[in-house]
Parts: structure tokens; C-alpha cells; sequence
């Protein structure tokens, strides 16, 4: 397909930053207002009437829509807390496009190359088929209420049902006073001006995946060319040798910052993560419980979208802290005693700052990785085992 087609192959996440623009995180203040203006719809579509409105009687619908609250709320905290340090991602942006012009150009090593160029054609295609995943996902959450809806509505018309119509909501709600239940016309209003909400939503859930995906990978190639550097330096010598240690030592320093900046951008975005899923999970699987119709279908869609990310982003990040401790291994395993001195107090200074843990952190709490992932669901089942006796 044209759409997975890397047409830039050397340049850094070129659809990363297009999604960027194209939804108004980059590109200026007017562009950055389309974005304000996006967040605000979102808000008045959705989380105003869910929360203002007034909430179901009964217990079971109640839950639902606190779980679909809270996911809404999830998104929203976190695209907000991106664009706030957007600043931060452009900076780790311009280190790496100089650590690319760098090794693009002509006395590049040629195996480096390659391994940029492999890694920027697997980021870029991991990170078009999470966007169209979650697109997927959403088009199911939002249009499988639609699509029962007006299945409800034909059949009344035809004069074969033999109940009062009762139009399906994409979410829990009421919609400012219409009859968005009872009322067809009132229901294709509420599609209308809710489903864009939906949409912008499921944008901003998919941008901050797609950036957070595509950074750490990033973070992850730059640490892995060290470490072949590392592997190759004892090939060297004289004025040579030297050379390459600098270039080594920036590209080191070039991977911690990179990192860093990717803590200070995600590290509240983190912890806001861990306590929704706990939340999310605990309410959502307590309305699933008792309520496996289709009216279910959305609220299992969440679950998933919110399971799968947060497994894959736990993953991603346990890869980024081995890979930066692994710069560590490839000084030890690389003969350092045969090189000059100077050489060898250069890499020791290197050792010294690879043997700290990098990675992101919940609001540098924990770090986050597939243990504590297993830590979260381990305590939300726990939560949820009390709670279902109770209620």
C-alpha cells in the first residue's frame, strides 16, 4: 500500500510531525489555536453533557459512564500535558536530525546507515498501523451504536416493531436537552456533533501513541549506535581513535537527552495512565460483568484499545532501559585494555554515566515497564474481586 510506502527515509518521523501539523501541535499560533478549538469541541460534545447533565438510574449505567468519562478525561490530560511541552519534543526533534545529518552524509559509516534506514522504515510503518488501529477501533465504538440506531429505526418505520423506539448513544449520556433516545431527528443531531468529538478523540489518543511510539524508538536507535561504535572502536587507532570516541561519547550524550526530554514530556502523561487503567479496568470490567449484550461492544472496545497501548508502551519502554544499559555491557566486552590511557579514562567516564537506569518514569515514582504493567493489572484484579461482592 502507498500509505506505508517510507518516501523519506532518511528524515526523522515524518508522519509523526505531519499528524502534528495537520492537527495543530505544530506549525505556529494559529494552527495551535485549530487545536484549542478541536480540544474545546471535544469538551462541550462530550465531557460537558456526561458530566453536567444528569446520570442514569441504574447502577450498572452509571458505571459504564463513569468508565467512558474517565477514558474521555484520559485522552484529553494527555494530549494537553503534550502540548504543553511540545517545546521539549521539537528539541529532541533537532537532536536528532543532527545526529541524522550527520551520519547521512558523505563520511557516514555505511552499517550505521543501515541500520537508520531499517529503523526509520519500522517506525514509520508501526506507527501508521497503531493510527488505522485506533481509527479502526473507534469507527467500531462510534458507529456500532449507529448502525443498531438506524436498524431500530427502519424497522418501527416499516411498522414491524412492536416497542417504542430506544436509539443507542455512542456513550452514556444526554445531549442537551433532545430526546436523543426517542427521537430520530434529535438522534442524527447528536451524531452529527457528538460523532466529530468522538473523532477528534480518537485523533489526539492516536497522536500521543504515535509520539511516544516513535520517540522511544528513536531513543532506542541511539543507544544501539553506540553500542556498535563501541564493538568497532578497538579497530582504530591514533588521531582516528580519538576522533571516533568524541563522535561516541556526543552520540551518547546526544541518546540521554533524548531520553530525558521524553521524561520530562511524559512522566505526568505516565502516572495519569497507571491510575485510569487501574480505574478504567475496575469499572469497565464490573459493567461487562453483567451486561454481555451489544450495548457491551463499546465499552470492550476501550478496554482493549486502553490494554493493548498500555502493554505495548510498557514493552517499548523495558526495551529502551536494556538497550541503555546495554551501552555499559559493550564497553566491558570490547578490548579496552589494549587502547591508550586516555582512551581508557574517556570510557570509564562513559561506563559511569551508562550505568544509570534511563527510561520514563510515572511523575518519577516508578519506572514504567512490562513488570509493573503486570504490577497494575495484578492490582486492579484485586481491586475489582472486593468491589463486585460490594456492589
Amino acid at each position: 500500500m502507498k500509505f506505508f510506502k517510507l518516501s523519506e527515509p532518511k528524515t526523522v518521523l515524518p508522519f509523526a510531525l505531519r499528524l502534528l501539523e495537520n492537527y495543530g501541535l505544530r506549525g505556529g499560533n494559529r494552527r495551535f489555536l485549530q487545536f484549542q478549538l478541536t480540544v474545546l469541541w471535544t469538551v462541550v460534545m462530550i465531557d460537558f453533557p456526561k458530566i453536567f447533565l444528569g446520570f442514569p438510574d441504574h447502577l450498572d449505567l452509571v458505571i459504564r459512564s463513569l468508565s467512558e468519562l474517565l477514558f474521555q478525561l484520559h485522552i484529553q490530560i494527555r494530549i494537553v500535558i503534550f502540548a504543553w511541552n511540545r517545546s521539549k519534543f521539537e528539541e529532541m526533534i533537532a537532536i536528532m536530525r543532527k545526529v541524522y545529518n550527520k551520519l547521512f552524509s558523505a563520511n557516514g559509516d555505511s552499517t550505521l546507515k543501515d541500520i537508520v534506514l531499517e529503523s526509520n522504515t519500522i517506525i514509520d510503518r508501526r506507527s501508521k498501523g497503531y493510527f488505522l488501529y485506533i481509527l479502526g477501533c473507534v469507527s467500531l465504538f462510534s458507529l456500532a451504536p449507529v448502525v443498531q440506531s438506524v436498524m431500530i429505526f427502519v424497522v418501527n418505520k416499516s411498522g414491524n416493531g412492536t416497542e417504542k423506539a430506544e436509539y443507542v448513544t455512542m456513550m452514556e449520556q444526554e445531549f442537551y436537552g433532545l430526546n436523543v433516545r426517542g427521537n430520530f431527528g434529535h438522534y442524527v443531531i447528536y451524531v452529527a456533533l457528538a460523532g466529530l468529538g468522538h473523532y477528534y478523540s480518537a485523533v489526539f489518543f492516536a497522536i500521543v501513541g504515535v509520539v511516544m511510539l516513535c520517540g522511544v524508538s528513536c531513543s532506542i536507535v541511539l543507544f544501539r549506535l553506540v553500542i556498535v561504535r563501541l564493538n568497532k572502536l578497538h579497530e582504530l587507532s591514533g588521531s582516528e581513535l580519538r576522533e571516533e570516541l568524541r563522535d561516541i561519547i556526543d552520540l551518547h550524550g546526544d541518546a540521554l537527552k533524548c531520553t530525558q526530554l521524553l521524561e520530562k514530556i511524559a512522566n505526568l502523561a505516565m502516572i495519569v495512565q497507571m491510575v485510569d487503567c487501574v480505574l478504567i479496568w475496575i469499572s469497565m470490567v464490573l459493567y461487562v460483568r453483567d451486561n454481555l449484550d451489544v450495548n457491551a461492544i463499546s465499552v470492550l472496545v476501550l478496554l482493549v484499545v486502553l490494554t493493548g497501548e498500555t502493554y505495548a508502551l510498557c514493552n517499548l519502554l523495558t526495551k529502551l532501559t536494556g538497550e541503555s544499559l546495554a551501552v555499559t555491557r559493550a564497553i566491558i566486552d570490547c578490548p579496552w585494555y589494549g587502547l591508550p590511557l586516555d582512551v581508557q579514562k574517556a570510557l570509564s567516564f562513559v561506563i559511569f554515566r551508562a550505568q544509570r537506569k534511563e527510561g520514563i518514569t510515572a511523575a518519577k515514582f516508578f519506572f514504567m515497564d512490562i513488570e509493573r504493567f503486570g504490577k497494575v493489572a495484578q492490582t486492579s484484579y484485586s481491586i475489582y474481586v472486593v468491589l463486585k461482592d460490594q456492589l
